[in-house]
């Protein structure tokens, strides 16, 4: 779906086995064990994989299955799972975005588990992936898209943290000083990073890509279309006049708006959750206290771009090992060294958890308690792209999402100049060939 994300991680060691191409990978064809469930995750963090290493030993002595992991990585996992499957051995369980995983729910090979989902305690709502009426994702985490400052910087200049559109234009400015210092950073690459940063501020200004026709009970597609049309243009103006106080940032993905930050190039910048901060502390911890969260601002709406993260189970695997698995693994005593594993990053689905004694009892969290009180006032604001477009699931926003078309408009705008009416027009229209094709 994206980029490298979580592929930027200081052991070096782990990011280049995150990097080993799938075909590296592919297992010799096996037939479908009951002893047996095949893992694989996208988070490669080594501290996340030990905890996996305790939990799948406790599971083996308990059950007498083995759990066999796979460490993809961001960039490859897709891949992965889609080579297993077309060589007829589909792995039993997959850990990585929800809004991924309704590709594999499109293709009917993803089981229902509401049974797991109430084994376990249930889930909010809007934290549900619900197609064609069951539930087809164990939610685990997740993760907002947020702004990160320097408070230290913007002190000195008598600014506070932008709470307008017009303010985050005006602190950029101030704070531009380049090269030694840029004022924030607007990725403009067909990468991850700079699909999510376009996408969400779609959300800030009330931009559908969809609508639902109730007479049809089907989306189309809106983005070029009366007022959808007119906020997507002022839109990608506005992040283009913002770019002018950015690096160029044409190749940039995730490791460029961390890197960038805590090499203090930057006194701005974002992410998917707090992995940002944990770099901070990692490579430059003198600028960590100074390092603040902050709401990316509103146009039109307070929403927020909201990433699930959960369990997803194959058909035609060993559905009831997994089955137990995930429930076993849920309510695992270490479940929470896993949320630890980084601090403020992975946070829980439940809110309740995220304010429990429990989840806060770490050295990270105890001292970074501004985070948490930050994650908790936007904890209802959160939207999952699926949703954004109506209360029915959208089936059709990996026709864009998974394939950056929105980091493709940002590079069209920023990099090539393309006028914004044009990139509008050209985006739509690519989105409706697809669902042609598609059929």
């Amino acid at each position: 779906m994206f980029l490298d994300r979580r592929t930027f991680v200081k052991t070096a060691a782990v990011a280049g086995a995150a990097a080993v191409a799938p075909q590296i990978l592919v297992r010799t064809a096996r037939g479908q064990s009951k002893n047996k469930v095949v893992f694989v995750s996208e988070e490669s963090n080594p501290k996340a994989i030990a905890v996996y290493d305790k939990i799948n030993a406790d599971f083996k002595k308990e059950t007498g299955i083995e759990v066999v992991m796979e460490y993809p990585g961001f960039a490859n996992i897709a891949k992965r799972v889609a080579t297993l499957i077309a060589a007829g051995t589909p792995p039993e369980i997959v850990w990585y975005g929800a809004g991924q995983a309704m590709n594999l729910a499109m293709e009917n090979q993803l089981v229902d588990v509401a049974d797991v989902i109430k084994a376990t305690g249930g889930t909010a709502d809007n934290l549900r992936m619900v197609f064609k009426g069951a539930d087809r994702s164990v939610p685990t985490s997740q993760q907002f898209v947020y702004g990160w400052y320097r408070k230290d910087l913007y002190q000195a200049k008598g600014l506070e943290a932008p709470k307008s559109w017009d303010d985050y234009l005006k602190t950029a400015k101030a704070l531009n000083n380049p090269p030694n210092m840029y004022g924030c950073i607007v990725p403009s690459a067909e990468t991850g990073a700079s699909t999510l940063l376009l996408e969400t501020m779609f959300m800030k200004n009330d931009v559908h890509w969809f609508e639902w026709n109730a007479g049809k009970k089907e989306y189309e597609v809106a983005l070029d279309k009366g007022n959808q049309r007119k906020r997507a243009i002022e839109t990608l103006d506005y992040l283009n006049e913002l770019h002018k106080y950015s690096p160029e940032a044409s190749t940039y993905n995730w490791g460029e708006l961390m890197s960038t930050y805590f090499t203090e190039k930057a006194a701005s910048s974002w992410y998917v959750g707090s992995r940002l901060l944990d770099q901070v502390i990692a490579n430059n911890p003198k600028i960590a206290d100074a390092t603040v969260p902050f709401e990316l601002p509103k146009k039109l709406t307070d929403s927020y771009y909201l990433s699930i993260q959960g369990f997803h189970i194959l058909e035609k695997s060993n559905v009831e090992g997994a089955k137990k698995y995930v429930t076993f693994f849920m309510k695992h005593p270490d479940l929470i060294s896993w949320y630890h594993a980084v601090p403020l990053h992975i946070i829980p689905a439940s809110r309740q958890m995220l304010n429990s004694a429990k989840y806060q009892d770490h050295p990270v969290i105890q001292k970074r308690m501004d985070v948490l009180k930050f994650l908790d006032s936007v904890w209802t604001k959160g939207v999952p792209l699926y949703y954004w477009d109506g209360k029915e699931l959208n089936q059709h926003i990996g026709l864009f999402h998974n394939e950056n078309l929105a980091g493709w408009m940002l590079a069209a705008r920023n990099i090539k100049g393309m006028k914004s009416e044009q990139v509008v027009d050209e985006a739509a229209a690519q989105v409706r060939k697809k669902m042609r094709r598609a059929g």
